[in-house]
């Protein structure tokens, strides 16, 4: 009975040790919000100003196609071409705001790696780690303000803005086009590979 009582104590403390070392190690991990910074940096304000110049564009070809079809909204051929150029156009979109989502992720990422290369030593820090992991944490953790400072000085480069054309083409069955860069049809094409400075 001893030898079992002194075998669980035993058991108990490498626990107990084992608990207090990952806390210790917890405690050296720094957190980002980084929904926050890309809210409310500039470079995050500059991608949704341009996210919102694409949209405008995208969404100028889709009323220039309801134009086009102004009083023929009924027929076939025009719920057709509707269907396929807003489809097209939705996921153009789509490929816009990915592209200048990644923008912003590369810019941030260096912002870290700079920033923890200058301060993980004397701030006792071993990692950063995205606030969205954790359930909960303390603020001394929280250096978003600290990432949102550095992120201000970023001058990202966003892909170019698309271009549609909306026209009507008999030779598909009056299915109309709507054209990315380069005259491709729809779906429109995918936007140049992004580069962050």
């Amino acid at each position: 009975m001893i030898r079992v009582f002194w075998a669980l104590l035993f058991v108990l403390t490498l626990c107990s040790g084992a608990a207090w070392a990952a806390a210790q190690t917890a405690e050296r991990i720094a957190v980002v919000d980084v929904e926050r910074v890309f809210r409310e940096s500039t470079p995050g304000r500059a991608g949704e100003a341009h996210l919102g110049q694409a949209r405008e564009i995208l969404q100028k070809g889709m009323d220039d196609l309801i134009a086009l079809y102004k009083g023929k909204e009924d027929t076939d051929e025009a719920k057709a071409a509707m269907r396929d150029v807003q489809g097209a156009l939705e996921r153009q979109f789509a490929a816009e705001r990915h592209a200048m989502q990644q923008v912003l992720t590369a810019s941030l990422a260096g912002v870290i790696k700079a920033w923890f290369t200058a301060n993980a030593q004397s701030s006792a820090i071993h990692a950063v780690a995205p606030a969205s992991v954790f359930f909960a944490y303390s603020p001394a953790l929280d250096i978003t303000d600290a990432i949102i400072r550095e992120m201000n000085s970023e001058k990202p480069t966003f892909p170019a803005l698309p271009t549609v054309t909306v026209k009507a083409n008999p030779q598909a069955s009056g299915t109309d086009k709507a054209k990315g860069k380069g005259g491709t049809a729809a779906p429109a094409k995918q936007p140049a590979k992004p580069k962050a400075q």
